[in-house]
């Protein structure tokens, strides 16, 4: 602070120096203009002389002219030096206030200017504006955004079946972590929706962090149920993996993970994250990851081939209706699936294979059996329960290491 003042203080003095230095400056006008008078002079001399010497001028007028030429420069010299001598006091005199006003007016200017624009502390009463004007800004925006919400509760009020507002809410509130408020609109879009894979993940995910991240329970259960319907769901993989992490079963959440990889944009963010998962699990848990690759001869020893098409009979029905595949256990009081595939009516009629990588846990291979039951059907609701009139074809027992293509045709209804 101190640099700065003197600074401040010497570069105010050479301003003051160079005004005076400018003002009390000599006029040389006066002197440039009696050069020239005495230049004219001898001028008008030289032409004297070239006069007489063309005899055109007599040395006696000659002689007059040059008296009276001198008589008029002195006399001349004497009133311009009365003149320059009044003019020079006058404007001394005027220079002297001028410049006392200067040294007075000059440095009063300077620091009434610098403590209007240019005080020390500017730069932080300048971040401290920044800062408060940022600060209303956010404050204004959650404002902006709690009316917002605010408005499409009371419009809820007069159409609670409006599902379109409940999933704004349940994913506004998800994301502001306000996870009650989010819960409760999820019930009641799950009120309306009923099972769909999205929105049983998206329920289980806000049930889960309104818990500390636990996912035991309830949204474990809305997973496995989501990943019956859509058995590829990226979501619904990941999710699945930490729910498996969380009760101990390593293998099964590291099946997870391995599954959700190809699915994932290369050098993806969320591709990044599912690697970290697996190097923590196979680090943590000892696990080699050789031991967890799926042996490739015996996928293709144990693999059921098929060619599902839809009866004639069927023709008529929705192409974008959703089509579950599964191979199941011949044990019909064991109806948890081995492999669930979903597809559409428009795919049909398809050929597929089935083996181990498509499995929905590792401890529950198709390699496992020696033969089992397959299972095709048309959902009219979407949902993967079985309702009365849905287009079903069945194979009751087919063995799991068959090199044949096996024909499974839908030509029946659930009743």
């Amino acid at each position: 602070m101190v640099l700065f003042w003197l600074t401040s203080f010497a570069l105010l003095l050479i301003s003051i120096i160079v005004i005076l230095k400018t003002l009390f400056s000599k006029n040389k006008s006066n002197i440039i203009y009696e050069d020239n008078s005495k230049l004219l002079y001898e001028q008008k001399l030289l032409e004297i002389d070239k006069d007489i010497e063309n005899n055109t001028l007599t040395s006696k007028d000659a002689e007059n002219i040059k008296i009276e030429l001198k008589n008029s420069l002195l006399e001349y010299k004497n009133k311009s030096d009365v003149l320059s001598l009044n003019i020079y006091r006058s404007s001394k005199n005027v220079r002297k206030i001028i410049s006392l006003i200067l040294i007075l007016i000059i440095p009063v200017f300077v620091f009434v200017i610098y403590n209007i624009v240019g005080s020390p502390d500017s730069i932080e009463k300048l971040a401290l504006t920044s800062n408060i004007s940022n600060s209303q800004s956010n404050n204004e925006q959650l404002a902006s955004v709690d009316e917002m919400l605010n408005r499409v509760e009371r419009r809820l009020l007069d159409n609670p079946d409006n599902a379109d507002d409940w999933l704004m809410l349940a994913n506004s509130y998800l994301v502001l972590k306000r996870y009650p408020e989010s819960i409760r609109a999820f019930e009641n879009l799950y009120r309306l929706k009923g099972d769909e894979p999205s929105l049983l993940l998206r329920y289980a995910d806000a049930l889960a962090m309104a818990n500390s991240g636990v996912f035991s329970g309830k949204p474990a259960e809305m997973i496995k149920k989501a990943l019956v319907l859509d058995p590829e769901n990226t979501m619904g993989l990941w999710l699945a993996g930490l729910v498996s992490y969380e009760e101990g079963k390593i293998d099964e959440a590291i099946n997870y993970w391995e599954k959700v990889l190809p699915k994932l944009k290369d050098g993806s963010e969320e591709q990044n994250n599912i690697k970290k998962y697996l190097e923590f699990a196979y680090q943590n848990n000892n696990i080699p990851r050789e031991e967890n690759t799926p042996d490739l001869s015996n996928r293709k020893k144990y693999s059921i081939k098929l060619n599902i098409e839809l009866s004639s009979d069927f023709y008529g029905i929705d192409k974008n209706q959703i089509v579950f595949i599964y191979a199941k256990s011949e044990d019909k009081t064991n109806n948890m699936p081995i492999i669930v595939l979903r597809k559409k009516v428009a795919d049909l009629p398809l050929t597929i294979e089935l083996d181990d990588s498509m499995v929905m846990l590792p401890s529950n291979k198709l390699s496992d059996y020696q033969s089992v039951r397959v299972i095709a059907r048309v959902s009219k609701s979407g949902n993967a329960k079985a309702n009365k009139g849905d287009p079903i074809g069945v194979i009751d027992s087919i063995s799991t290491d068959s090199k044949e293509t096996a024909e499974l045709i839908i030509n029946k209804k659930v009743e």
